[in-house]
């Protein structure tokens, strides 16, 4: 995967640039539509919930209204009046009275609707009323010692609302409650009682709780000591609301993530306060999976045709390398003119290119060869005269000695030597050939050195067919005579050919003195003449660096120089 994706570089690093493009494109627009629907949504919910805040206001002033008409028919009644007031009434005139008081009270219209409350009537002269059926958890008397009597006492208003953490029956007996109090006076203002509307905090929050989203509008009423008598959050009934003094009335604070607007609730000293979280408006939006899907869907189709695109277009620069890929010699070729002007463009530029070098390539191979050619007539043209040089001193040395017999005789060898190897111009010759010329000049050395040196040819005749270059094995053989029995005034010259791992390989091994092959080449003579080193760099000049000469030696047990050619079965095969 990792290669493949090397291998298209480009097209992977287009398509990432453009697939962040498009998520940045995508991310941008989604960002903004997200912000500005948000905005958006927030005002809208602003102006619905100023319009339900002030539905609550209102509901709480009709609850407070109702309370005032309930509570002042009581207060005006004279059966209220003469059942609480003290004085000497028989039993009938009480009888009579509470009954009349009870027709009255059944006689009411609800406070309001869904809300359920208790009216109760406490009287200085220990008589005490209840609307329903409910116990009351207090009596007259103990209502009388409470410590809101005294301000409800203390403050001249008829009618107060005061919150509690208790209720006035066994039923709401641990339950927050509102009491609305109102003074029982007489005709000559003489407090004689008190009428109360008893509603728990929990159904007084139902003036709001079903208009509006605990999770995400939260509604308190609020005390002007900042104590929440009624919330539709029950654990924050009776707590401090820290921040009302920062809050005023008919105006939207921004606090954090919290819009909290201030109320006022008329005629009792307390605020309606709402806290809007503005995270959950947005939540309740609902825009952001649509943003996500819409994301998706445009990365997704986006990318298919980004894709295609740059598939299609980057497809030919493929192609191209590609087909570069495969020129592995600067020969004649060419590589594919499609794709966009650009490419189409590049394409034939590189054609040009690879005309040029070919030919360039071509020329060069031409010197090359010129070069090689002339290398390998230098070397020759030092063999040679190394090698008549050699060969007319044997005469020379035959003659000196009187063996005229053995000179004539050398004479012809020389002769058939000459017209073997200089007369003949073929740079590659038969292996018949070679080891004729060979043949001759032994017979010429075995004129000057006699039968000590035993000279013996042990070449297949399958092998005289192929070719190889000319004298090669020439100069071998002289280093052999020349150097190789210095101490040794005897011994043996023997010339192997063979096939060995496709190659043709030609040994000459001696008995002579050996030497050190750790030796440097400075500090001894065999195979250090002219003649056997430039055989090495002309076998290497023609066929490579994998053939040549090899030399084992063994010091006073003999040498083996090892020649390998390659196989060549007809002169065109010679590079």
């Amino acid at each position: 995967m990792i290669k493949k994706l090397r291998e298209h570089e480009l097209l992977t690093k287009l398509l990432l640039i453009l697939f962040i493009a498009l998520f940045a494109q995508a991310a941008t627009i989604s960002l903004f539509i997200y912000h500005r629907s948000r905005e958006a949504y927030i005002e809208q919910f602003d102006q619905s919930n100023r319009m339900t805040l002030q539905k609550i206001q209102h509901d709480f002033e009709t609850l407070n209204d109702n309370i005032e008409n309930t509570l002042t028919l009581l207060a005006e009644s004279s059966a209220v009046e003469g059942y609480f007031k003290e004085g000497q009434q028989t039993t009938l005139e009480k009888i009579n009275q509470l009954r009349t008081v009870q027709k009255m009270n059944d006689s009411l219209a609800p406070i309001f609707p869904n809300i359920k409350d208790d009216i109760f009537l406490f009287g200085e002269n220990g008589r005490m009323f209840i609307s329903n059926d409910m116990v009351s958890d207090l009596t007259a008397d103990d209502f009388f010692q409470l410590e809101l009597i005294q301000k409800v006492n203390a403050n001249p208003t008829a009618t107060q609302m005061v919150f509690t953490q208790f209720g006035l029956t066994k039923r709401d007996k641990h339950s927050p409650s509102v009491l609305f109090i109102k003074k029982l006076r007489s005709t000559l203002n003489q407090t004689y009682g008190y009428a109360v509307v008893a509603i728990t905090s929990d159904e007084l929050a139902k003036i709001f709780s079903q208009s509006v989203d605990p999770q995400i509008t939260q509604i308190d009423f609020v005390t002007d000591d900042k104590k929440i008598f009624a919330s539709n959050l029950a654990h924050r009934i009776g707590t401090t609301f820290d921040s009302f003094d920062q809050l005023n009335e008919n105006e939207t604070l921004t606090k954090a993530n919290q819009r909290i607007t201030r109320l006022p609730l008329y005629r009792q000293n307390s605020a309606l306060v709402s806290e809007v979280n503005v995270h959950s408006i947005a939540d309740q939006m609902g825009v952001i999976l649509p943003i996500i899907l819409y994301n998706i869907a445009i990365l997704f189709l986006g990318g298919i045709v980004v894709y295609i695109y740059l598939n299609r277009n980057t497809k030919s620069i493929y192609q191209l390398v590609d087909s570069l890929k495969q020129i592995k010699e600067p020969v004649a070729t060419s590589v594919p003119v499609q794709g966009t002007y650009e490419i189409r463009t590049l394409s034939t530029t590189i054609n040009q290119l690879l005309t040029t070098i070919s030919d360039n390539h071509t020329q060069s191979l031409q010197n090359e060869q010129k070069k090689r050619a002339l290398e390998i007539q230098a070397m020759q043209a030092q063999i040679q005269p190394h090698f008549i040089y050699n060969t007319l001193t044997s005469l020379k040395f035959l003659v000196w000695q009187q063996e005229n017999e053995k000179a004539v005789s050398g004479i012809d060898s020389f002769i058939d030597l000459l017209r073997s190897t200089i007369g003949n111009k073929n740079e590659i010759i038969p292996v018949e050939e070679e080891l004729k010329s060979v043949k001759s000049y032994i017979a010429i050395l075995t004129l000057r050195y006699g039968e000590a040196i035993s000279t013996k040819i042990m070449v297949p005749e399958e092998l005289y067919s192929l070719y190889m270059p000319n004298m090669i094995i020439q100069p071998i053989i002289e280093n052999a005579y020349l150097h190789a029995f210095q101490l040794k005034k005897s011994g043996f010259i023997t010339l192997y050919a063979m096939i060995r791992e496709d190659t043709l390989t030609f040994e000459v091994v001696d008995t002579g003195d050996g030497y050190d092959t750790e030796q440097s080449p400075k500090n001894r003579d065999y195979f250090s003449g002219i003649g056997s080193k430039n055989v090495h760099e002309r076998i290497q000049l023609l066929y490579g660096e994998d053939y040549g000469l090899h030399i084992d030696s063994v010091l006073g047990v003999g040498t083996s120089v090892t020649i390998t050619l390659p196989i060549i079965k007809t002169p065109s095969k010679h590079p």
